[in-house]
């Protein structure tokens, strides 16, 4: 784990292409030797990553949505999107930016992520069903977790690819928009009073 967290740390810090085994080695403070028991060559290393930063994501996503939503009767969907673009302002969504950006021109990498992202999305999606019942009955939920997804990851990347503030106005108008159609999009169950208030102006 200790390696595995190094490693994480390693992408965020100094960028995947700049990743050395010997670099995580030294900042997980186990020897060379260690490393390579665990970890023969640098791929291995690799997919237990992204594994690890995959359960790192999907570990904040249950926990900050269960705590928000916990003694609610019905999902708070706002707040839930709120909650939702916090996370990807977390180191772990900037290392899966630099993988998925480093995995266009390295086709070891490419193979390793894909399968990973393919396994994460029917992860979140599993996980999403159990923290919101109620959201998970309607008609359009496969639809509004997409789009909520793909919106707010797409804002996000953005950002972070053109060093922008995630909280610029054009953000804070698109979320709103987004928190608009979710509205419309479960009008077909029972929404909370605080999902039902009109937006602010």
């Amino acid at each position: 784990m200790l390696i595995l967290d190094a490693a994480l740390d390693s992408f965020f810090d100094l960028g995947f292409n700049r990743t050395t085994t010997e670099k995580i080695a030294r900042r997980a403070r186990v020897s060379r030797g260690a490393m390579l028991h665990h970890f023969p060559q640098r791929t291995d290393l690799v997919q237990a990553a992204v594994i690890h930063l995959n359960s790192k994501r999907l570990e904040l996503f249950e926990q900050s949505l269960s705590q928000l939503n916990e003694g609610s009767e019905y999902t708070l969907v706002e707040e839930g999107i709120d909650a939702f673009w916090e996370q990807l302002q977390s180191p772990y969504f900037a290392v899966y930016c630099e993988l998925l950006s480093a995995s266009r021109t390295d086709s070891e990498l490419r193979a390793t992520l894909a399968p990973a992202i393919r396994e994460f999305t029917q992860a979140w999606r599993e996980k999403s069903e159990q923290i919101f019942p109620d959201l998970a009955q309607s008609k359009q939920y496969g639809l509004a977790t997409a789009l909520t997804r793909f919106l707010l990851e797409g804002i996000a990347f953005n950002a972070q690819s053109m060093e922008a503030a995630p909280s610029s106005m054009a953000a804070e108008e698109l979320i709103g928009w987004l928190k608009s159609s979710l509205r419309e999009l479960f009008d077909d169950v029972p929404l909370s009073k605080a999902a039902l208030r009109d937006p602010q102006p």
